[in-house]
């Protein structure tokens, strides 16, 4: 399993954040919103697999990121510090 971060900007109508919240949600327990408009994603997908997961809603005028996440330090997310690192080491 691999540790990721996901971000992205939505440009149009289509979809919106809910969508968005929705399909992101439907990668695993472990996928948890860390700021506004970014995700940590705990996978056995590749980097490229999960890129072509969350591209597969964008319209094409909205931007993306993918980011495989090998340490990582942090301070105030929208996410209790127990939550992140229970996904992250388990």
């Amino acid at each position: 399993m691999a540790n990721y971060f996901v971000s992205y900007d939505l440009n149009g109508r289509n979809p919106t954040h809910a969508e968005m919240d929705k399909h992101l949600k439907k990668l695993g327990k472990c996928v948890l919103r860390v700021l506004e408009t970014v995700w940590y994603v705990r996978s056995q997908k590749s980097a490229e697999q999960l890129y072509n997961y969350v591209n597969s809603i964008l319209s094409s005028n909205d931007r993306v990121l993918v980011i495989d996440a090998r340490n990582c330090h942090w301070r105030n997310l929208l996410v209790s510090d127990q939550a992140i690192q229970n996904c992250w080491h388990s």
